[in-house]
């Protein structure tokens, strides 16, 4: 047995603390009447409001399926042209993965301003894009 064992064993299986308490008789609350058996059990079965978060991670596995990643010197070259087009009136097509729908798609925009601290560009007439979603700016 390691070391990691015996202070397990120690910490988790050792009584000797409760020598005290253990042999006195149960006391029933007077304050509140016993639970009924039935009702016991509930109270350690799983947190109801996470029942339908198995779901809502399946369908988007679903639809990230079709996500390609780019590589890391990729991504580092789109942020450079995305931040070298930010404010200028050039339009650009942006390729990117449309997480709603879980296809790529196309748009053509002017870039306003690429921050990514927080991982988004915004377009002047479209909504922001994650800058991981982006998967080819064409001038």
């Amino acid at each position: 047995m390691d070391e990691k064992e015996i202070i397990e064993q120690k910490l988790f299986t050792d009584t000797s603390r409760y020598n005290d308490i253990m042999k006195r008789p149960y006391q029933h609350s007077k304050g509140h009447l016993p639970m009924p058996q039935s009702d016991r059990a509930g109270q350690f079965s799983p947190f109801a409001a996470l029942t339908g978060f198995n779901n809502l991670i399946h369908q988007k596995a679903v639809i990230y399926s079709h996500k390609k990643y780019l590589p890391a010197k990729v991504e580092a070259h789109l942020l450079n042209v995305l931040q070298s087009l930010a404010g200028t009136k050039q339009t650009v097509v942006i390729n990117y993965f449309n997480d709603d729908v879980g296809y790529y798609e196309e748009f053509r925009d002017q870039v306003s301003v690429v921050k990514p601290e927080h991982g988004r560009v915004f377009f002047n007439h479209h909504s922001a894009i994650a800058l991981a979603n982006i998967k080819q700016v064409r001038q």
